[in-house]
């Protein structure tokens, strides 16, 4: 409908950069129907979809837009990680428990073939706030497996030694991050 049919990640992302505003009802319309069962799975009416879905796209549109943005997942994994995040604030506010949406991410693995489970596009989710040293080396190590040496001279570190200690302070901002994010009932 666009012109871009089923769009590579990269190609979304570079159009979201060049200021394309048609590529934003692209995003809508392809990410309506996830976005919709995860909201009516997790105590939502349809009418909150719309504003969930619209509030997810301008949010990728900014993000996308940041000097330092750094896609390192799949673009549906990153719009239903910003949709949950948005519909847990909803519900927060209306004080209502956020259940888990197995059923949704079992759809969305179906269509998506994601590997990732929510909570760690959750935490992706963070990490992408996070700057740029930080979401690689935490990406490295936890998502790719690198060891320091590996990570040492993918960021050109002096040496393990550094990668342990800015490892340590990454991960203890992420930490600080999802502590004021979130509850412990929340997670539970």
């Amino acid at each position: 409908m666009f012109g871009i049919g089923k769009a590579a990640d990269h190609i979304i992302v570079d159009r979201i950069k060049e200021g394309d505003e048609q590529i934003l009802k692209y995003l809508y319309k392809n990410h309506l129907t996830m976005v919709k069962n995860l909201i009516l799975k997790n105590s939502g009416e349809e009418d909150a979809v719309d504003d969930i879905l619209q509030d997810t796209v301008i949010a990728v549109w900014k993000n996308v837009n940041k000097p330092n943005f750094l896609l390192q997942v799949k673009l549906s994994t990153y719009i239903l990680s910003i949709a949950k995040n948005l519909w847990y604030k909803e519900l927060k506010k209306k004080k209502i428990k956020f259940r888990t949406a197995d059923e949704t991410i079992q759809a969305h693995e179906a269509s998506e073939e994601i590997s990732l489970t929510m909570d760690q596009s959750v935490i992706v989710g963070i990490i992408q706030e996070m700057d740029e040293t930080c979401r690689k080396l935490l990406s490295y190590f936890y998502f790719d497996g690198f060891n320091n040496s590996i990570i040492a001279e993918k960021l050109n570190f002096a040496n393990t030694d550094t990668v342990k200690s800015k490892k340590y302070q990454c991960f203890k901002k992420l930490q600080a991050t999802v502590l004021k994010s979130y509850k412990k009932e929340d997670l539970i």
